[in-house]
């Protein structure tokens, strides 16, 4: 009998595990989100982000903890390894708090909303983004990465507070979000516009006083390849040809292509580097930025007639085909900075064990001077190649034509782009987003004249976009790998997509990229521009909803602008009287926004100036 019962015990404490197993999935496991699938087996009781997680908290009568990251963001693994696989931690949000994860790129103008709180705030944000509103949804104290130790404090210490402060909490996030908007609407007021080619000289005459003289580019700690603002000026020295500016660019250009942020081995471009040398980048490869970089390329390589430009340009098509491209045609989001083992930047590391696998005497050396793949220090992960000499000391120092080294090199490349197919992986975020989407067709429409793989690739992704994304009057922001649609477009999309038709149109002479363009246009005017300005997205679950007169640059192009080129085509096959009034009033760019930072509006202005030949 007592062997009987132990029996019994044993298999109830076997299936109470397997139900503790089974009930830490949570809301997010098989998201269609690679992002959010990931969290699903958190031990965090995870929401989506949803009228239905805010009514929970209101009824709960619980603060929000809302978690806003991406697939390929290193810090944002760092925080769910460190703190939402830990139990205690896990503990305190489930019952302290309504935990919601949010897929930025899924859900932009909410992380909008919620990075211009913390910037507001704490001064600097970034990614994770970590954010706590009450449950009426106004922001109460936002931050990014916190250390396990510091963030388990601070539930701890919100959680007691929001018990015995709740009014003076409740207050003080109300005064902060309306602070806020009063200070975002002051910034937007309507001015008595400049013309636009004075605008365009503050936008030159800022990027000289901030560039950097010596290494390009913006910046003085990091380095982003700022693609709207280098599109911008190389479009105003198109006209004007400023010999210090054409200098600048072309330095900028260099430096991007031939240091730490261009991949040698399998071409284009990571995110950004964490130094201002270029050096050193953040590993993750976004399809956003190799979509802008290879069209930025091929304009440059066309103004400075420089080949090797259209050789980069060419290289990160390729790339994007090759590591982006998927069956249905489209394209993936991103690649991660972290490789299967865990390895930042692993998959594009190389040490002198991994190079004397792959290449012997002559060649070992070849590639070793080639990439700099002896400097110091070494670090354990390896080296990413660098290219710290030029062409022409290249063919000096190894005694070789141009055609003998361009064969040399596309051989090691197919070397060590196969040796990482074969011994490495690196994780993909595999969600088709549509904007992002809009922007490679942009980059293979520069590129479909020069290669006839990237020009099919451009008309499958045509098809992809008017079988896949759009329905006849809607646009998805996003479908899965399953053609799953991941929501409603927003202004981006919608802007993004026919600008990337339009560009597709004009190129390869195709009249029904432009059709599927104008219905675009016109439906991003009708749901997204009021007479309040422009709304990004068509519905918004926090209070003081936001208009924009005008609509800035990030690390992506101004949907606005995107718009303004994208209507400016289509009304030119197809008139609209209605339409071409709003797009001339819009023209008038009568922001004290715009006046004060024109940098940052660099999208807008140079569509104004394209579009109106000023």
């Amino acid at each position: 009998m007592l062997k009987m019962k132990w029996v019994i015990f044993v298999v109830c404490l076997s299936f109470g595990l397997f139900c503790s197993s089974a009930m830490a999935r949570n809301e997010l496991a098989g998201n269609a989100s690679p992002y959010l699938a990931m969290h699903g087996n958190d031990p965090v009781n995870w929401h989506t982000w949803g009228a239905e997680a805010l009514e929970k908290a209101r009824q709960e009568d619980k603060l929000l903890f809302v978690s806003v990251g991406y697939f390929a963001c290193h810090w944002c693994h760092v925080m769910q390894r460190e703190s939402y696989s830990d139990r205690h931690i896990a503990k305190i949000l489930n019952q302290g708090f309504v935990s919601i994860k949010v897929d930025r790129e899924l859900n932009p103008v909410l992380d909008d909303r919620l990075i211009e709180f913390v910037q507001s705030t704490a001064g600097r944000a970034g990614w994770p983004l970590n954010v706590f509103l009450t449950p009426e949804g106004d922001p109460l104290v936002g931050m990014t990465y916190v250390p396990p130790d510091r963030f388990s404090k601070l539930l701890t210490d919100l959680q007691k507070r929001w018990k015995s402060e709740r009014s003076e909490l409740e207050t003080a996030a109300k005064n902060v979000d309306e602070v806020i908007a009063i200070a975002r609407a002051q910034a937007d007021v309507a001015v008595q516009g400049e013309s636009i080619a004075r605008f365009e000289d503050k936008i030159v005459a800022n990027a000289l006083a901030i560039g950097d003289e010596l290494q390009g580019g913006f910046g003085q700690s990091m380095k982003f390849p700022s693609g709207p603002q280098l599109w911008a000026l190389l479009e105003w020295n198109q006209k004007h040809r400023r010999p210090e500016l054409s200098e600048f660019l072309q330095l900028t250009l260099d430096q991007m292509a031939s240091k730490g942020l261009f991949d040698h081995v399998g071409g284009g471009f990571f995110r950004y580097t964490v130094d201002p040398g270029w050096t050193t980048p953040h590993y993750e490869k976004m399809l956003y930025t190799n979509a802008m970089l290879a069209r930025l390329y091929l304009s440059a390589a066309e103004q400075f007639h420089q080949p090797r430009y259209r050789q980069v340009a060419l290289r990160t098509l390729h790339f994007m085909l090759r590591e982006m491209k998927t069956r249905g045609n489209a394209f993936i989001a991103s690649l991660s900075a972290v490789d299967h083992r865990g390895v930042e930047g692993g998959y594009y590391l190389w040490n002198q064990d991994d190079l004397k696998q792959y290449f012997k005497g002559d060649d070992l050396v070849f590639v070793n001077g080639l990439w700099d793949m002896l400097r110091e220090p070494a670090p354990e992960a390896g080296r990413l190649p660098l290219r710290n000499t030029s062409r022409e000391e290249i063919k000096e120092t190894f005694d070789l034509d141009d055609a003998a080294l361009d064969k040399k090199l596309a051989n090691i490349r197919s070397t060590l782009q196969q040796a990482r197919r074969k011994t490495r992986q690196v994780p993909r975020d595999d969600k088709r987003l549509a904007g992002w989407n809009g922007l490679a067709l942009a980059a293979l429409a520069a590129g479909s004249p020069l290669d006839t793989e990237v020009a099919s690739a451009g008309q499958k992704l045509v098809s992809f976009i008017r079988s896949g994304l759009w329905d006849g009057s809607t646009l998805s922001r996003a479908v899965d790998s399953h053609n799953r649609s991941l929501g409603a477009g927003t202004l981006y999309d919608y802007a993004a997509v026919a600008f990337g038709l339009t560009e597709w149109a004009e190129k390869n002479k195709d009249p029904a990229s432009i059709k599927l363009a104008n219905q675009m246009v016109h439906q991003a005017w009708k749901r997204f521009y009021t007479t309040r300005g422009w709304r990004e997205s068509e519905t918004s679950l926090l209070p003081h909803p936001i208009y924009h007169s005008h609509l800035r640059d990030s690390a992506l192009p101004s949907s606005e602008g995107l718009l303004i080129r994208a209507t400016a085509r289509v009304l030119a096959h197809q008139p609209d009287p209605k339409l071409q009034r709003q797009l001339d009033q819009l023209m008038t760019l009568n922001s004290t926004a715009v006046e004060e930072d024109p940098f940052y509006y660099a999208g807008v202005i140079s569509a104004v100036a394209a579009v109106t030949g000023k």
